[in-house]
């Protein structure tokens, strides 16, 4: 079997693997997929068996690598360790030291993770009435570790501010005023560890030079180099270990990080919600400019209700816009892009309640790029719109029948692909 090296956005040494996988897919930046036998990943192409010919894929133009035939399965490893890079590993048994944090993986085995890398880990078994409270807790910068635990009670919640020294099976060590306290682990929901950022050692992994890896069991983390043979993957991962996995753990490899900016991520240049209905209507001015913008606004990857996924014809999407008439919307692009890539359509909460119409306009430095009333009895538009040379684009939703009915439009999976010369 001839060994290959896959070359992941960095000159590292390279060779050649072989994948026996009958059924690979590779998806390209403009949209196109091809499907077949996997024969060659090198630093220059991917190289597919297709019925019997030979297809040829630029490296450079490859956003994803899906192994389809990979069964996914739920994890029953009850804690979870999350990076400063934004992986995140299902585990158990952990364990740290002043320099390290050590868990087991029943996919990789034994994982050994510097500190300077773990944002936090939850210790015990997902809680639905902590969640909230525990993502909350997540999104916190805090230069002192927060060690989390369970009330007493049950009711939820509560922290300390200090230093986590050590967590093992039994116990927590917690320095908390100049004196260590050990907390039971049986206490000890998770910790959420000082940011680091301030000190160059502590720099959070470039994750625009790696690869995004996801396995069978919801797995993902970032990975430098990626090889394949006999039957299973060397992978080596941005904290700097080696994990030997089996071909059938492997349900995904996403090289899109530094290839493609989704829309969605973006900060806006502008953004101005005129009014949720067309001046002189009935409704116009009945609530509060405040209320409509709190209500109303543009919403990134969910749509209005704020708790669904954009949806279209029954097709769900995890990046995208959905913006309410009537709505513009400004992004400065810095000629730094090639096109906008998305699926336009009206969402499916609101999509089968009558025909009802919205205007889109999409403009590139004052240049008309799209221009459609789009209704809600209309099939999902894709749009694969020029954008090489255009310092700002503009989107204006607008009432196309001079009426704010289901005007939930989504922009779905709006990607900008980022020119060749500006990745990174």
């Amino acid at each position: 079997m001839k060994a290959l090296t896959l070359l992941l956005l960095m000159a590292l040494p390279v060779a050649a693997v072989a994948q026996t996988d009958t059924n690979t897919k590779v998806s390209l930046l403009d949209g196109t997929v091809h499907q077949g036998a996997l024969t060659l990943i090198s630093p220059e192409e991917v190289e597919l068996q297709v019925d019997s010919a030979s297809v040829k894929l630029p490296m450079s133009d490859i956003m994803l690598i899906d192994f389809p035939e990979t069964k996914s399965v739920v994890s029953d490893q009850p804690q979870i360790v999350s990076f400063v890079d934004g992986s995140q590993l299902n585990c158990a048994g952990a364990n740290r030291t002043a320099m390290e944090l050590t868990v087991s993986s029943a996919t990789f085995g034994e994982l050994r993770i510097a500190n300077k890398n773990v944002h936090s880990i939850r210790l015990q078994a997902d809680n639905p009435a902590y969640r909230s409270q525990w993502n909350t807790f997540l999104k916190r910068e805090t230069d002192r570790d927060l060690l989390i635990v369970a009330k007493r009670d049950g009711s939820g919640l509560d922290f300390l501010a200090g230093v986590v020294s050590a967590i093992g099976s039994e116990k927590t060590e917690f320095l908390l005023d100049g004196e260590t306290v050990p907390v039971p682990a049986a206490r000890v929901y998770g910790v959420v560890f000082a940011s680091m950022i301030s000190t160059e050692s502590a720099q959070p992994v470039n994750v625009t030079s790696a690869a995004r890896v996801t396995s069978h069991s919801g797995d993902q983390f970032a990975a430098s180099t990626i090889r394949f043979s006999n039957g299973a993957f060397e992978i080596e991962t941005a904290w700097g270990q080696s994990l030997q996995v089996a071909s059938t753990l492997i349900r995904s490899i996403d090289l899109s990080s530094g290839r493609v900016q989704y829309l969605s991520d973006l900060e806006p240049l502008e953004e101005r919600l005129d009014g949720i209905d067309p001046d002189g209507s009935l409704l116009a001015g009945l609530i509060s400019k405040e209320e409509e913008a709190l209500l109303f606004g543009p919403r990134r990857d969910t749509t209005m209700e704020r708790t669904s996924r954009l949806r279209l014809r029954g097709r769900e999407f995890s990046k995208g816009l959905c913006i309410h008439s009537r709505t513009e919307i400004s992004w400065a692009l810095d000629e730094k892009y090639t096109s906008l890539d998305c699926l336009v359509g009206i969402d499916d909460e609101v999509a089968y309640s009558g025909k009802h119409i919205v205007a889109l306009k999409i403009t590139g430095d004052g240049n008309v790029l799209f221009e459609k009333n789009i209704a809600t009895t209309d099939d999902p538009l894709p749009l694969q719109l020029p954008l090489s040379g255009v310092s700002t684009l503009t989107i204006l939703v607008d009432f196309g029948d001079n009426e704010s009915t289901c005007d939930w439009l989504n922009l779905a999976d709006a990607k900008l692909l980022i020119a060749k010369e500006k990745q990174k």
